[in-house]
């Protein structure tokens, strides 16, 4: 069966959405318990080239297109951007399902729950998101009675195992004769640190874990978990080269988009190369890249001056007793790091994993990548990417190695020079500026400097300063 390929067509490994929404009650599976090989292969072929608006088929019947993720690799972007594009793909005759739903609903989340029709054997995750048998009707009236295609993009649908593909299959097979499978490869490196990301994000939404409030309950060392906590309980399995597997057993037309491949935005290669005959959405997908950046809509968040502020309290460097106390001291930590120092957060002292975890990711990550590289690359023109073993992946890898699969030294931070200055000065700075404010509210309203005010204005008009160095201005 083919497997089309855009940019380089090879897969990472997946852990299970469900796995992310249970992560807290989770059996762990440590990592020197999951580094089975990833064994399954795929199948040569010949992979078709993809073109603007590009099809397999020439005939008039209508198209199915599923992108079924996984996690971690642009599902939201391009959920997104298909409601932004609804126009666009409505006029090349695409359509979603929930359009024709009466009530007032979430695209984000019915999509879920037409994937989820499609878990037969995870009861938890169906439990959580419910089959909803009026979406699959809809569905089916958009080719029955309308002769238009559908798209559905859900990464729940990665989850689906052989018995859920064979009913997605049956369920298709009833309207569409052209069917599209959609997946986006993302280095295994770099997705598990997106991953950590967001498991902190969730279990600091559960748990209720402001930076304020965690100083409040000031129960633990750290703020967040550390990456290396992520390591070492995530399940590594190889699972998503079983995804790409099962999808081919049934269907034909299994596209892998490369999540690095810089040459096109992911969402110019989603709705220009992957979806069949949709000239318009892909012209105004061009059109979108190129006068706009791309829209970060579910960008992560570098938590690390968060965890600078935490540990400076902890430590007694600072006392943080107010709210807006606790946000001034950890905007002031960002301002001198990015601004005074002009660094960046990674160079930060890291705590790093011991060599033999991180030998492990790599291992994983390379051999993940040569496995479907074999498959994959057959006269299709890699060689502008160069090889998977040279060495801009190895650097790229060692890059990542000492920033971002580790976690800031917080205690060598604050026992540096720099940083017992900092807090020595500038945070007497930030109490100066609170104190101005709170003792003249009018001020707050306008300014969030209270020195910039006094230089300014509070002096002529006889206001007093906080702080007495002030008046050294």
């Amino acid at each position: 069966m083919a497997m089309s390929v855009i940019g380089l067509s090879i897969f990472p490994s997946l852990l299970v959405l469900n796995y992310i929404f249970t992560i807290i009650d989770a059996d762990a599976i440590t990592l020197n318990d999951s580094r089975a090989h990833i064994h399954n292969e795929i199948s040569n072929s010949n992979a078709p080239t993809t073109q603007e608006g590009a099809s397999g088929t020439n005939n008039k019947a209508v198209n199915a297109v599923i992108h079924v993720g996984p996690h971690k690799t642009g599902t939201t972007a391009i959920q997104h951007y298909s409601k932004v594009l609804h126009l666009e793909l409505a006029s090349d005759k695409y359509e979603m399902p929930w359009k024709h739903l009466k009530q007032n609903v979430n695209p984000w989340s019915n999509q879920v729950e037409f994937a989820t029709c499609f878990l037969p054997e995870r009861a938890m995750e169906r439990s959580k998101y419910p089959c909803r048998e009026d979406l699959l009707e809809a569905g089916l009236s958009i080719a029955q009675q309308n002769n238009n295609s559908l798209l559905v993009s859900a990464e729940t649908f990665a989850h689906a195992e052989t018995m859920g593909v064979a009913e997605l299959k049956k369920y298709l097979g009833q309207a569409w004769s052209n069917v599209t499978i959609v997946a986006t490869y993302r280095r295994y490196y770099e997705w598990v640190v997106s991953l950590h990301c967001e498991i902190n994000k969730i279990k600091r939404s559960l748990a209720g874990h402001k930076l304020w409030q965690a100083i409040q309950k000031n129960e633990t060392e750290r703020l967040y978990p550390s990456i290396q906590d992520t390591l070492a309980t995530i399940p590594v399995s190889g699972a998503s080269a079983a995804v790409v597997a099962r999808y081919k057993e049934f269907f034909p037309n299994v596209v892998v988009m490369n999540y690095h491949d810089k040459r096109k935005s992911l969402l110019e290669r989603f709705y220009c190369d992957a979806i069949p005959h949709a000239p318009n959405t892909c012209k105004k997908a061009k059109e979108m890249m190129k006068n706009e950046r791309e829209e970060k809509v579910n960008g992560s968040y570098d938590a690390v001056y968060e965890e600078l502020t935490y540990a400076a309290h902890r430590s007694g460097m600072i006392n943080v007793h107010s709210k807006e106390y606790c946000e001034a001291v950890t905007i002031a930590i960002k301002a001198h790091q990015e601004k005074t120092l002009k660094l960046s957060s990674d160079v930060f002292p890291r705590a790093c994993p011991s060599g033999q975890i991180l030998d492990e990711v790599w291992d994983i990550s390379l051999r993940s990548e040569k496995d479907f590289m074999k498959h994959a690359s057959n006269g299709l023109g890699y060689e502008d990417e160069g090889s998977l073993l040279s060495n801009s992946l190895k650097d790229d890898f060692d890059v990542y190695s000492k920033t971002r699969l580790c976690d800031v030294d917080v205690h060598t931070v604050l026992q540096s020079q720099v940083w017992r200055d900092f807090f020595a000065e500038e945070v007497r700075k930030v109490e100066c500026n609170l104190g101005y404010l709170q003792k003249y509210p009018d001020v707050a309203n306008e300014f969030q400097s209270g020195l910039e005010h006094w230089v300014m204005h509070g002096k002529k008009e006889g206001r007093k300063p906080y702080c007495k160095e002030w008046m050294d201005y």
